[in-house]
């Protein structure tokens, strides 16, 4: 009867235990005794240097990833399916079918079976093909090949030869001097190949009748006793193909094997051999295409990936994804079940899976960074071959919808995300408040705004229609060109005034606004508007900064809102809450929250009381005006803060909202075209908007009803101000040197500005009454453009005779 090779290829094949020629001609040599001895001294002379895997082994073992509950497997990682048992986790039956099958004299000999070998010896040579390998040196040969770290000892540990074998047989009786039989036999239970992807009795209790290998009958502890040497007997059983007849045989065979070593009775076997195979596979979780449930896959690809990318884990990526396949951990996972699947029903629900637009929400913790749903309208599936054509017109490649692994939510090098419009305009606030300009402060709003710093030399589709100097000033505008008297920030945040966050801006600077956002988790590309502007090492001339051009991803805009739900203090996302080791052990440092202050407490808590305004909430210590998504928030019932931006041309929409313990970042975007304008119609903004604030009353429901402290005194009216010195129509240079001399950074506003002071002449500053030290303040310099001398004035003043009433003459 052929023995069949196991799939790690013939390198690493379990080899016909039969006697070779060289073991054959030393049998006819020597005398058995004389055998025995020379192998025995061989094994006295080598025992101090048996190699340490075969006392201490170390076989890769399944990692089960599990939701946050500790309980709901999510997938599976592993090279080999295996989990490590002990023998009391493992049915008797399952060890007597075994012993009985491979090993009969297991317990009586001392790990050669010479006779077996001399009777091997003489049937190979007759034609007959029988095996003589006993269970101690079939763990040798697979743990020596499960330990090689080159090819060259893989091929060492399994070449057919005769310099193997006694090699083999050496080790086989240092390892009985060294361990015991107990434990050489649960080693062996741990390492064996059982057919489909299955190693080991646990695997294999699981993967053909799943159940634990304690629980394992007669008939099925037989049927796994026939797969060591014969491994494709079960080829195609699982899929409900193949013939079972010949596992059937092999499995009788064991049976009445048994009876005649007197492990059970001849009337138990007869029940067992009536028995039909009875397979009852379960599912096989592998990886991120094969998760419970199919919207779960882009939380496993998160999960994948952050865990790629923990140096904790090992030095390189391929290491650390190596340990993940081979470490036999338990992972519990931040990943709430119910919250991912009812988020992304509610998706799904208000745009079909179908829909060439984006629909996604991802769910963070302020204060820990644990990810509790990564929901979107998709399905995680490899095939792609019936999705919808691309709205990018590219037919090279699949598009997004309905099926895809593309990380949707939480983005890459090469998936950068969608623009984010005025969420953006939360990192100027923070920036101002943090170089200590108040709440109050108030900037004007008009319908558009000449920039007085950030224009062009060529006439873009968003310049004003003149010049300053040689540039075309940027001209952006409100949104319907609605405009206000001057507002505070509570009022321009509620009312996202675009002309007040450009002026703001250009108060503190791009580069302060960009460098708070970074603190607070943004990632921005080479690619974006920030990468290049900083490229040209031309930051603080980027002007649109601040009403989000730039692209980010939901992953990264819940990371950063929770770091102001939190105080300023940042998490970095963490999928997980508990890694286990195979021992047992928990793994601390790997679950640990990754968190540092990115700013100060009173800056955050400030910038949430503008946030509230937004969502319609105005508790002691706001001064709102504006409440762009209060029709949805009205009866939320808790401390909420939020934002929701428009992008350019409506090519993306999103509102983050927060509680003091759950963000939700939900957008809409075209996946497949970024660029693609009038993606998010009204009905999809609605759709952001009333899907977002569900997800976070879900994700709230059960937590504890917390509220954030109101903005302090400095943080509302300001501290340490200091008056900005008046100009009026004298030389720029004496005027900035007045304004650097009150403390600040003073600089000359490029281009020139209407007012009736001469031409080249500094009229005013670009903040009037009191900014804090160290702001940078820009002279206006005149055009001339309202300018009269006096002697125009002369001419154009009345003669005063002539308009005196004549009874007031005198």
């Amino acid at each position: 009867m052929k023995r069949d090779r196991s799939p790690l290829g013939d390198a690493l094949a379990l080899l016909v235990c039969g006697v070779l020629a060289g073991v054959l001609a030393a049998a006819a040599a020597f005398p058995l005794v004389g055998l025995a001895g020379m192998v025995a001294e061989d094994s006295v002379n080598s025992f101090e240097s048996l190699p340490s895997e075969l006392t201490k082994t170390s076989l890769p073992q399944t990692s089960y990833v599990y939701a946050s509950d500790g309980k709901t497997l999510i997938t599976s990682f592993y090279e080999e399916n295996r989990r490590e048992v002990t023998l009391d986790e493992v049915s008797p039956l399952m060890i007597e079918a075994l012993l009985a099958a491979e090993d009969s004299k297991f317990y009586e000999h001392k790990g050669v079976d010479w006779a077996g070998i001399i009777r091997a010896a003489v049937a190979n040579q007759g034609g007959d093909s029988q095996g003589a390998s006993t269970l101690t040196m079939q763990f040798v040969r697979n743990t020596l090949i499960y330990s090689a770290s080159t090819i060259d000892e893989v091929i060492e540990a399994s070449e057919d030869t005769y310099d193997r074998k006694l090699r083999e047989a050496r080790y086989a009786m240092a390892i009985e001097e060294s361990m015991s039989k107990d434990d050489i036999l649960e080693g062996y239970l741990n390492v064996i190949y059982l057919g489909n992807q299955a190693y080991g009795v646990h695997a294999g209790s699981y993967s053909y009748f799943n159940k634990p290998p304690s629980e394992l009958t007669l008939a099925e502890a037989a049927t796994l006793a026939s797969l060591p040497k014969f491994p494709s007997y079960a080829d195609g059983l699982l899929d409900g193909e193949g013939d079972d007849g010949q596992i059937l045989d092999r499995r009788d065979w064991i049976i009445q094997r048994m009876v005649d070593l007197g492990s059970i009775t001849q009337a138990e076997a007869d029940e067992a051999v009536e028995q039909p195979l009875g397979l009852d596979p379960r599912p096989v979780r592998s990886e991120c295409v094969d998760v419970a449930t199919p919207n779960w896959g882009f939380f496993c690809d998160f999960f994948k990936e952050w865990w790629g990318d923990q140096e904790l884990f090992g030095e390189t990526q391929r290491d650390r994804i190596s340990l993940l396949k081979r470490g036999g951990y338990k992972i519990v996972t931040s990943l709430d079940p119910d919250l991912q699947n009812a988020a992304t029903e509610k998706l799904a629900d208000r745009v079909s899976v179908d829909n060439p637009a984006t629909l996604g929400s991802v769910t963070i913790t302020p204060g820990t960074g644990h990810v509790r749903a990564m929901a979107v309208n998709r399905v995680y599936s490899l095939d792609q071959t019936n999705n919808g054509p691309r709205t990018d017109g590219d037919d090279s490649k699949p598009s997004n919808y309905p099926n895809t692994t593309i990380p949707l939510l939480s983005g890459n090098e090469r998936v950068i995300g969608y623009p984010a419009g005025s969420t953006f305009k939360m990192f100027t606030m923070l920036a101002a408040l943090e170089e200590g300009w108040p709440l109050k402060t108030k900037i004007p709003s008009p319908g558009t705004y000449a920039s007085r710093l950030y224009g062009d030399y060529t006439k873009q589709p968003s310049s004003c229609d003149f010049k300053r100097g040689d540039l075309y000033p940027w001209c952006p505008t409100n949104d319907g060109g609605w405009s206000s008297a001057p507002l505070n920030m509570w009022g321009m945040f509620g009312r996202s005034s675009n002309t007040a966050f450009v002026q703001l801006q250009e108060l503190v600077g791009t580069s302060k606004a960009v460098d708070i956002a970074e603190r607070s988790g943004i990632t921005f590309y080479p690619n974006t508007g920030v990468g290049q502007a900083k490229e040209n090492d031309n930051l603080d001339g980027y002007g649109t900064f601040t009403l989000g051009f730039d692209a980010t991803t939901p992953m990264a805009m819940a990371e950063a809102y929770a770091t102001v739900a939190a105080g300023g203090k940042h998490c970095d996302p963490l999928p997980v809450m508990q890694v286990i080791n195979a021992d047992g052990e928990e793994w601390v440092e790997a679950s640990t929250p990754s968190c540092e202050q990115a700013y100060a407490e009173e800056v955050a808590y400030a910038a949430v009381s503008a946030g509230r305004c937004v969502v319609g909430q105005n508790p002691e210590g706001s001064q709102c005006s504006g409440n762009t998504a209060a029709a949805y928030t009205s009866d939320f019932g808790r401390p909420l803060f939020g934002k929701t931006g428009t992008s350019d041309s409506n090519r993306a929409y999103w509102f983050i909202a927060s509680t003091p313990n759950a963000t939700t970042a939900t957008f809409v975007g075209d996946t497949d075209a970024t660029y693609r304008a009038n993606v998010a119609s009204n009905d999809l903004k609605d759709a952001v908007k009333s899907t977002g604030t569900a997800i976070l009353k879900t994700a709230v429901k059960d937590l504890d009803k917390k509220d954030w402290p109101k903005p302090t005194d400095a943080m509302s009216n300001g501290k340490n101000l200091v008056s900005i010195p008046s100009i009026g129509c004298e030389d720029p240079d004496s005027a900035r040197s007045k304004v650097a001399g009150a403390g600040f950074e003073a600089a000359i506003a490029p281009g020139k500005f209407d007012s009736e002071c001469e031409d080249g002449q500094a009229f005013s500053t670009s903040i009037t009454g009191s900014a804090p030290k160290g702001s940078p303040i820009y002279i206006l310099v005149s055009n001339g453009s309202d300018f009269k001398d006096e002697d125009d004035e002369d001419e154009d003043e009345p003669d005063d005779d002539a308009s005196t009433p004549p009874d007031d003459r005198d």
